[in-house]
């Protein structure tokens, strides 16, 4: 889980920031969205620090830590995403993270909630706000190419994670 923290948090602040920066949403948006980004760091620095404390729960953990960052992407992209359309990169942290430790038909399972969350996010922001009541050809197609991404790089993630533990098994 550090792996995440490390590399997929500060990825996550970067792009949120990038958001906030560039585009100006509403003070409404900008303040809701940093007070998502602060409660998701400090749960994750929490249960990142107490894992080992709840040793006999560190696996129920470590999946609420994707499912909990996995329901902070779904807000934050809903939050943003009008503003600054890479926010769907958020959704490839959740899958990424279980690929470390989670099974190979769980990483495929949760990429393909993720991907599902994206896609309905899209869906209701298109009804809310699009022209016309609904989503585009267009848009359908970005939505499938990301959620196709989004499915491809957590199994590549998930391969990497085992050939790893391969290797290291086999130099003992």
């Amino acid at each position: 889980m550090h792996i995440l923290n490390y590399y997929f948090t500060p990825f996550a602040v970067i792009l949120i920031l990038f958001a906030i920066f560039f585009s100006e949403p509403e003070k409404q948006v900008t303040y809701l969205s940093f007070g998502v980004l602060a409660a998701a760091f400090f749960a994750n620095w929490w249960l990142g620090r107490n894992t080992y404390k709840f040793l006999r729960w560190s696996r129920h953990i470590r999946a609420l830590t994707v499912w909990m960052n996995m329901a902070v992407s779904g807000a934050l992209f809903y939050l943003l995403s009008p503003y600054w359309s890479p926010m769907w990169l958020l959704f490839l942290t959740a899958p990424a993270a279980s690929a470390m430790y989670m099974k190979k038909w769980q990483v495929f399972l949760t990429a393909l909630f993720s991907s599902g969350i994206m896609i309905a996010l899209y869906y209701v922001r298109s009804l809310a706000y699009g022209e016309g009541g609904g989503m585009g050809a267009q848009l359908w197609g970005m939505a499938v190419t990301q959620a196709v991404f989004i499915i491809f790089f957590s199994m590549f993630t998930a391969a990497m994670a085992e050939m790893v533990v391969k290797v290291r098994d086999s130099m003992r």
